[in-house]
Formats: C-alpha cells, sequence, structure tokens
C-alpha cells in the first residue's frame, strides 16, 4: 500500500486520478491532505473543511475483475468501512443513499467515486472521501453539516481513524472482490448495506422531478439504484440524483 500525504491540493481525487498511471503496479494508492482547495462532492457540490482538522483523502484501487455497471459494490463496500470506524465514537451513525454518512440528520462524512473503463472493465476508481472530525464550526452553504467533535466534544487522532477505515475498507473489499469473481453477486456486502441505512424504516417525505410524494424504503439494488415504495403501493426507481430527501 502507497500513502502519500500532501499539505495542500485541489483536490485528492484529482491528484489520483491525473497520476493513475504513476500507481498502476500499486494494488492501492491513499492521497491524505490537510487541505483542499477545490474539494468536490457528488455532481456539483463542493465540500467545505478547515485546514488541519479533518480527514480528507481518496483511495485509488484497480478493479479490473468487476464489470463497469456493477460499480457501486465498492460504493456499498467504502460506506460499510465509514460506518464501522465512526459508529465506534458516535451512536445513531448510518449509510444515506447511496454513500453519505450522517448521524442522526446531519451529514458527518461525503464520498465522491470517479473511475476509468478500459476494455469494458474497471480499470481505476478513485474513492474520495471528507469526514468532519475536529471542525467546531462550519460556514459553507451546506445544511446540515456536522463534525465527530461537535457529537461528543472531544478531539481525535484524524490519522488513527483513517487507519481503522483503511483496515475495514479492505476487509469488505475482499469479501466483495471474492463474492463477485466466484459467484457473481454481492449478497454480504449487499445484506450488511441494507442493515444501516438511513431512513430503512418507516414512511417519509421525498421529492423527484415530479414533486413530493410520502413513500417507504424498499431496497437498493446491487448496481445503485434505490426502490421506494409510495404509499399508493406503486415502485419507484431511482438513480443519483434523481431523487431528494426532504430533511427536517
Amino acid at each position: 500500500m502507497n500513502i502519500i500525504h500532501l499539505k495542500e491540493v485541489d483536490s485528492t481525487n484529482i491528484y489520483l486520478l491525473n497520476n493513475a498511471d504513476k500507481f498502476s503496479n500499486e494494488e492501492t494508492t491513499i492521497a491524505v491532505s490537510n487541505h483542499q482547495t477545490a474539494g468536490r462532492g457528488m455532481g456539483t457540490n463542493t465540500w467545505e473543511s478547515e485546514p488541519d482538522k479533518n480527514l480528507l483523502f481518496s483511495i485509488l484501487i484497480h478493479p479490473i475483475w468487476l464489470e463497469p455497471q456493477m460499480q457501486y459494490i465498492i460504493s456499498m463496500a467504502h460506506a460499510l468501512a465509514l460506518y464501522d470506524v465512526l459508529s465506534a465514537y458516535a451512536d445513531e451513525i448510518s449509510i444515506k443513499w447511496p454513500n453519505d454518512i450522517y448521524w442522526k440528520e446531519r451529514k458527518i462524512s461525503g464520498t465522491r467515486i470517479d473511475g476509468n473503463i478500459q476494455s469494458g472493465r474497471m480499470s481505476d476508481m478513485v474513492i474520495g472521501t471528507g469526514i468532519n472530525i475536529n471542525q467546531s464550526e462550519f460556514h459553507g452553504s451546506a445544511p446540515n453539516p456536522v463534525s465527530l467533535t461537535q457529537i461528543t466534544g472531544k478531539k481525535y487522532d484524524r490519522q488513527a481513524i483513517l487507519n481503522d477505515i483503511i483496515s475495514r475498507f479492505e476487509y469488505y473489499l475482499s469479501i466483495a472482490k471474492s463474492e463477485w469473481t466466484i459467484h457473481k453477486d454481492c449478497n454480504t456486502i449487499l445484506t450488511e448495506y441494507h442493515k444501516h441505512l438511513f431512513w430503512k424504516e418507516g414512511i417519509h417525505h421525498y421529492e423527484d422531478a415530479n414533486g413530493q410524494f410520502d413513500a417507504k424504503f424498499a431496497e437498493v439494488l446491487p448496481n445503485g439504484i434505490m426502490r421506494l415504495k409510495r404509499t399508493d403501493g406503486t415502485i419507484s426507481e431511482y438513480e443519483f440524483k434523481e431523487v431528494k430527501f426532504c430533511l427536517k
């Protein structure tokens, strides 16, 4: 494993994507930065982080064993790693589809995934994550951020948390690889992922292109599509950014 520590960078995802060829012989390369000048969330979202306070890192892997349409398996594995580690520090942690980590109804971690495809297989995948650890105030436009120190009132060793996340991610990734290459399924990852999902119980408010509606969670398919069961009994399927959770 190759770990690169950067004092400042525009984005750890951009850094690893631009230098993926240099790290092609490494099974896993991790870039960690104390500060990002252009940290990115999914889509057009940005990530606010005070320098030297939080965890900002990206993981480069080469999952050539995986078909591109199934790359969400890796997103699930990474979300489970984050869930496991952060749950050791605070109760009421959950995974908000597709891969955010929440404490109650507040966001403590976000992840962006970028990838390259060659010959119909994943050649490079970069999983970039920001976790609010020791930041005590937020001034950006994000509606509901929270940090570990805000939850508990304590300060934390960021490197120790990162080490634990890497270990758990490798654990889940090995399960995903084994199940997919042998059985062409990902049942263990899917089962664990569903156990810890945000709003997995009860009826909640959502919004799509046609307006707001009430529904209960049905399932997330292996390709990442979320299925919701509306109060009229119909099932709606959504890809990322096609539906919004109407938080309080």
